[in-house]
């Protein structure tokens, strides 16, 4: 089984590699805002990424496909809104966030975390196709192997959105990004609604597949 446990964390890290909404939220809540909000952010996506492997392992993976379809509306509504926060953004000087209270600052990075990654159905179903391959009807797997590939899954995706928002509140990348502070966040935006647009149009030409 460790060999299933290795080869599941490869591919988790390959799919982070293929930036989705989890990513360009991880990114944008820590450009110009403080740690608090962007670890707020991460440990929602990780508390997300707990609630999928909860409802994966009691199996309720098979949820019918108007319900994936409205939750995916749901996602590319949430998705554009904080797109158009961030295109809303003041061009010149430091964002308000810089001085937001810690505290506001990460339940506000953890709600939009928790919601951008429950709003997700592919991620869900990219974890169903993916434990479907490891723990297949009829394969006796330990009752412990149950528990501890979920807990990597949440402590996988905790660690590397984590380095991702270190990388990008360090210093060196910091600065480099603060001379495009100005334009950065609107980009960012843009791509957010541009997703945010190309889900909804999967949504209604048909849902997830």
């Amino acid at each position: 089984m460790l060999a299933q446990l290795a080869g599941l964390l490869v591919v988790l890290t390959l799919g982070l590699l293929s930036p989705g909404p989890d990513f360009l939220l991880v990114v944008k809540n820590s450009l110009g805002t403080t740690r608090a909000r962007a670890l707020g952010t991460v440990a929602g996506i990780a508390a997300g990424l707990a609630v999928q492997m909860l409802v994966i392992s009691v199996g309720f993976a098979a949820a019918p496909a108007r319900v994936l379809r409205g939750v995916q509306f749901g996602g590319a509504t949430f998705l554009a809104w904080v797109g158009w926060r961030a295109l809303r953004a003041a061009p010149d000087g430091p964002a308000p966030d810089r001085t937001e209270d810690g505290r506001a600052g990460a339940r506000t990075g953890f709600v939009e975390g928790l919601l951008c990654n429950l709003t997700n159905p592919k991620a869900f179903l990219f974890f169903v196709s993916l434990f479907a391959q490891v723990l297949r009807p009829g394969v006796g797997v330990a009752a412990v192997w149950r528990i501890i590939l979920p807990a990597a899954v949440v402590a996988h995706g905790t660690v590397a959105w984590t380095l991702v928002s270190l990388a990008v509140q360090s210093p060196p990348v910091e600065r480099r990004i603060e001379r495009a502070q100005h334009w950065l966040p609107r980009a960012f935006g843009g791509i957010l609604i541009a997703l945010a647009a190309l889900i909804a149009w999967e949504a209604w030409s048909g849902g997830p597949r």
